[in-house]
This record gives structure tokens, C-alpha cells and sequence, in this order.
């Protein structure tokens, strides 16, 4: 399957599980499934459905639980933007976890995820709206130690060879922009900035109208406000305004389909009342007709081992 990464973590010591223990189980530390973990990140979903097949094929007598519930679309994540698949195996009477991450996600919260979920649980906070907010209240002295370390952590990637695909350092440039513009090094912030948004733009899976890029626009035009360039600010000002605009008429043509169905709903309940359940359970078999579709030609191509496995 092509592991991006592998690893074991230690046994949950005695506090810990019964902390957890305390808090989700009403204090059984009978239910407390964790003690022994491993961690798996995959490349991609794909790559996680061969695992789960291969999974079930080899051990599945095994398996005591897939949980999957952080990682459907429906589903929100756990708090601090936490996602994960975790599968709990019965091992020599023993329940044990394996989390499954993937890759793209990992690649943002890495081992230290987890950590700040508990933070997060712990201190009631969530993710920032604005992520560079965490940085208020820094003295000067430690915002200049923090860019000297962030100087050290792209020291091995220059901004001028960064490619779209290189999402840590872009993370870690972004990271890094922060701290410029709460430093006062506005030009430093846009030259960094400039060059985020052509990669974001090159990005086939985010390009110029996505919010990460037009986010990273508003920061830009900051920059640029900041150092008296009106006019290249008032040039991306009316980029963002253009996205807003846009995004508000499909706004506002989705309101007006509502409006339409909200119209037109009550005189067709009357002639078929079990019209919208059956519109809806035929919506739900379609995208599951066309997800298996989609699976099995991407198993064929990529995962065409796992028939020697059954």
C-alpha cells in the first residue's frame, strides 16, 4: 500500500486512562480501548479503502470496531480540526487502536494533532478564525526569536524553489508571514505572500478563486496597505471583491431554488406525498452506485494485488 508513515505510541499510563476514563465512560476503565496504539498515514482515501479491505481480508475475525465518524462529509471534526479512522483490534484479550490519518491532513497537524485536541478539550478553546491572532500579545523580543526559528525551519527549501506541492513549507512560509506582518517586516510579509499565492494558483487542487488563496489575498493587501501602496492594494481589493460577488450570487441563486421548492413543495406533498423522501433515497443510491463505480476502476488500477488477498 505504500505507508507515507508508520508508528507506535507509547502505553497509556494509569492517569491517563483514567482521566478518560472519568470523562467518556462514566469512570469503566473496562472501556477504555487505547492503551496500546499505532498510528498509519496513507497517501490518500483511496489508499485508506485498500487498507480497510486488506484489513478485513486478513484479520477480520480480529476487528472490533472502523470509526470512521470524523472523516465523513456530513460529520464535524473533532475540536482543534482533529480528523482521523481508527480501527480496534482484539488482540490476546486485549483491545488495541490503530489511527489511520491521511496524508494531506497529517501533513497540517503531524504528531502534535493530537496533542492539541486534548489542549483544545482541556482549555475549551477551538481553532482560531484568524490564525495569526495567537501571536497577539508577543513582546518584540520573542516575535523576533520566533522568526529567527522560523528562518531555520525553511532554511532547507528557499522561497524561489518552492513548488505547489510543497505543502510543509508552504505551512511553514505561511507560518512564517505571521510573523513578519506582526513584526512590522510588511515587505518581507508581500514579497512571501506574492510568491504563496502563485503556488496556490498553480495548485490544481486549490487555484485562484479557492478561500485559502483569496485568504492569503486579504493578508496581502494588509501588507500592502501597510507600506503605502495604495494603488497595488486597491488591484487586490478588487480581486477579493470580485470572489465575494461571485460567491454571493451562487448565494443567492441556491436561495433562489429554495425559494422555488418552498413555492412549489406544498402543492406537490398534496398530489405525491412521499415524492421528496424517494428524491432523496434516489439522490443517496445514486452517489453510492457512482462511489462504487469510482472505487473499483481506482482498485483496478492501483490496488489490483488485493484479489490475490480474499
Amino acid at each position: 500500500l505504500g505507508m507515507e508513515e508508520v508508528g507506535v505510541g507509547p502505553v497509556k499510563d494509569a492517569g491517563a486512562a483514567l482521566r478518560k476514563a472519568e470523562k467518556k465512560y462514566e469512570g469503566d476503565v473496562l472501556k477504555v480501548t487505547d492503551y496500546c496504539r499505532a498510528l498509519l498515514v496513507v497517501k490518500d482515501f483511496p489508499t485508506l479503502l485498500a487498507l480497510l479491505e486488506l484489513a478485513r481480508d486478513s484479520f477480520g475475525p480480529l476487528i472490533r470496531r472502523v470509526k470512521l465518524s470524523t472523516l465523513k462529509t456530513d460529520r464535524g471534526s473533532k475540536p482543534g480540526g482533529y480528523r482521523d479512522c481508527i480501527i480496534n483490534l482484539e488482540l490476546k484479550d486485549h483491545i488495541c487502536e490503530i489511527q489511520i490519518h491521511l496524508w494531506p491532513m497529517w501533513v497540517v497537524c503531524g504528531v502534535d494533532g493530537f496533542r492539541h485536541y486534548r489542549h483544545c478539550l482541556e482549555y475549551s478553546t477551538d481553532t482560531f478564525g484568524d490564525p495569526f491572532e495567537a501571536l497577539a500579545g508577543l513582546d518584540r523580543k520573542t516575535m523576533a526569536e520566533l522568526i529567527v526559528m522560523a528562518e531555520e525551519a525553511v532554511a532547507d527549501m528557499p522561497l524561489e524553489t518552492l513548488e505547489w506541492y510543497h505543502e510543509k513549507f508552504i505551512l511553514d512560509y505561511f507560518a512564517e508571514t505571521g510573523l513578519f506582518l506582526h513584526h512590522g517586516l510588511q515587505e518581507w510579509g508581500e514579497t512571501t505572500l506574492k510568491a504563496l499565492i502563485k503556488l496556490r494558483c498553480l495548485s490544481p487542487d486549490i487555484g485562484p478563486d479557492h478561500h485559502e488563496t483569496i485568504t492569503l489575498y486579504r493578508y496581502l493587501e494588509q501588507a500592502l496597505r501597510a507600506q503605502k501602496k495604495n494603488e497595488e492594494a486597491d488591484d487586490v481589493a478588487k480581486k477579493i471583491f470580485k470572489n465575494k460577488e461571485q460567491k454571493q450570487t451562487e448565494k443567492v441563486e441556491a436561495e433562489r431554488t429554495l425559494w422555488d421548492q418552498w413555492v412549489m413543495d406544498p402543492f406537490e406533498s398534496v398530489v405525491d406525498p412521499n415524492k421528496k423522501e424517494r428524491e432523496e433515497e434516489e439522490k443517496i443510491k445514486k452517489e453510492v452506485r457512482a462511489s462504487k463505480k469510482a472505487w473499483r476502476k481506482i482498485r483496478e488500477e492501483r490496488f489490483k494485488f488485493l484479489d490475490g488477498a480474499e
